[in-house]
């Protein structure tokens, strides 16, 4: 089972360097596996709209500090990691109403922890921080321990070749990942999925 100790002994394989048994272990692999992995991790779900990483929530209504110019204020959730589009509510008997192109063109605007539009009720399509790593594809997983291998290359092994040599497998993994999650067939479209999930 996939596990953040699997991924980051990937990682470590990759630079040839041995493997750790836990993240609170005392060695040097161990410490980068630890001041790495989430940035990383984060960094590499942010890049690229992966569509185990989507999810469609509504949103909660907040003061509107900007009246004037927006209709409606809202909280961004705590596990938004980037804003992928906001839309409005479908019509529950036609699920399919909106294309994704009306959907990306909502105008929208965002300051902090708020963000700004002229729906009301408003639903969130966005990339959520997702840390269980049961849930990565094996694509994924390959392009994150590259990208790991990265970040580990200078502190644990000084060698610049080595690193650069990460960094071009990492650019070929992370692209071999995506071109995999853009051609996955679905069932069913993305409304309808959307749908069941804010229901549920």
């Amino acid at each position: 089972m996939t596990s953040v100790v699997s991924i980051c002994n990937l990682a470590l394989s990759n630079l040839g360097k041995d493997n750790i048994q836990a993240l609170s272990d005392a060695g040097a692999e161990a410490r980068a596996c630890r001041q790495f992995y989430e940035q990383t991790r984060d960094a590499l779900l942010q890049v690229y709209p992966w569509r185990f990483a989507g999810k469609t929530q509504a949103l909660a209504e907040v003061a509107n500090a900007e009246a004037g110019k927006w209709g409606y204020a809202y909280s961004r959730p705590n596990d938004c990691l980037k804003v992928r589009w906001i839309r409005p509510a479908y019509a529950v008997d036609d699920p399919c109403a909106q294309t994704l192109q009306q959907e990306v063109s909502n105008p929208f605007d965002i300051e902090g922890e708020t963000l700004f539009c002229n729906l009301s009720p408003a639903f969130l399509r966005y990339t959520t921080r997702v840390a269980d790593p049961t849930k990565f594809p094996p694509l994924f997983v390959e392009a994150l321990a590259w990208h790991l291998a990265v970040r580990f290359a200078m502190p644990l092994t000084r060698d610049l070749k080595q690193r650069n040599d990460a960094y071009q497998l990492a650019m070929q993994t992370r692209g071999t990942a995506e071109a995999a999650d853009a051609n996955e067939v679905r069932e069913t479209s993305d409304h309808s999925s959307e749908l069941v999930e804010v229901r549920g």
